[in-house]
């Protein structure tokens, strides 16, 4: 009687399962979507796409490029781990098989997401499916984080859950962007705008926009880039918002545009902007940003002295904050300054500053 009983369950669950995967395949689903199906509860081996972390101790002491990526794949992961929250880890279940407690083949993730698709609740299945996807990202398995995302993306179409694919558009493409997919991330962000534009957001509209202007400036679309901040982004942020930590993004980007074009009264101008917003509102983290791009600027044009001036400043704050990023890539700038300026042992303790703490973040973080 008992056999019979769970043979029953079984075949109860089997079929729940075929039908779950059957009312996925919905009319008029987007064809590029259905590339990226996955309907079995196991995923697809995936290659596992590192965060570029890998950078080894051995790195030259002046290898600054080689730690500023491995100092934005980390802030990447960051990012990721604050846009959503990924699912605890849970023990494996255990079943009972020939009078033995032994653990089943499925993961504690793996059976929430079967519990979500035999209940046939397909918009928790999609969070759950979202959220499977920032820990892949977090976990640097790229190809596997874009299979959850394009997965719960699909669900959400069908449902037409705008807030729901804005969300997954946004994920989708701070993965691209981050492998250097921009023509990906800028179809992606086009696509929350319009998405944006139909439900009315504008806070999702902004940070669209801000995507948008940085992707077309990094594929040399400086004009294009420079428009949309003047005309759209700045507008939606400075008047409608009122927002001034977006506004302060919003002049950050600005000068960086105009930097990419060697314009660099009209780069300094935003930064000062940046800056005199970010001292009005107590942030910190922006006045630091803002004084070392400002610095950038002065050595571009050979005021090397006012450069020194903002670095030190820059310096000073990152210090009392524990800015660790940011104060290992001073501690470069402030050797670089040096120099130019013909002080060859500030520069030479600042570089050794630099190897220290570099070596620092490494240990930490490997």
């Amino acid at each position: 009687m008992k056999l019979k009983i769970l043979a029953v369950f079984a075949i109860t669950l089997l079929v729940l399962s075929i039908s779950a995967q059957a009312s996925a395949i919905g009319p008029g689903m987007q064809p590029s979507l259905k590339e990226n199906e996955h309907w079995s509860i196991k995923p697809r081996s995936s290659v596992y796409d590192s965060l570029k972390i890998e950078v080894k101790k051995t790195v030259l002491p002046a290898n600054a490029d080689a730690l500023k990526e491995y100092i934005n794949a980390l802030q990447f992961r960051e990012l990721f781990q604050a846009s959503d929250n990924p699912l605890p880890p849970f023990p494996i279940s255990a079943g009972i098989y020939n009078g033995s407690v032994v653990s089943d083949s499925l993961t504690a993730d793996d059976q929430l997401l079967l519990l979500y698709r035999n209940l046939g609740d397909r918009k928790g299945e999609a969070g759950i499916l979202s959220s499977l996807g920032t820990q892949a990202a977090v976990n640097g398995e790229m190809d596997k984080a874009l299979m959850f995302f394009y997965d719960a993306l699909k669900i959400n179409t069908e449902f037409d859950d705008k807030p729901g694919m804005i969300k997954n558009y946004f994920s989708l493409a701070r993965i691209h962007r981050y492998r250097e997919d921009l023509a990906e991330a800028v179809k992606l962000n086009e696509l929350i705008v319009e998405q944006a534009l139909e439900i009315r957001n504008s806070r999702y509209l902004g940070e669209a926009y801000l995507n948008l202007a940085g992707l077309w400036n990094a594929q040399k679309k400086h004009k294009a880039a420079e428009a949309l901040m003047l005309n759209k982004a700045l507008p939606l942020f400075c008047y409608k918002l009122q927002d001034k930590v977006g506004a302060m993004k919003c002049y950050d980007l600005m000068a960086e545009i105009f930097q990419s074009q060697k314009r660099y009264s009209e780069a300094k101008w935003f930064c000062i902007q940046s800056n005199m917003v970010a001292r009005k509102i107590n942030n910190t983290s922006g006045i630091v940003n803002s004084l070392v791009s400002l610095a950038h600027v002065k050595m571009s044009i050979g005021d090397h002295q006012l450069a020194l001036s903002d670095f030190r400043e820059a310096e000073r704050l990152s210090i009392s904050n524990k800015y660790q990023y940011k104060l290992v890539e001073i501690k470069n700038d402030l050797s670089k300054v040096y120099t130019a300026m013909g002080n060859t042992t500030a520069a030479s303790s600042a570089l050794n500053e630099f190897t220290v703490l570099k070596d620092a973040i490494l240990k930490n973080a490997l």
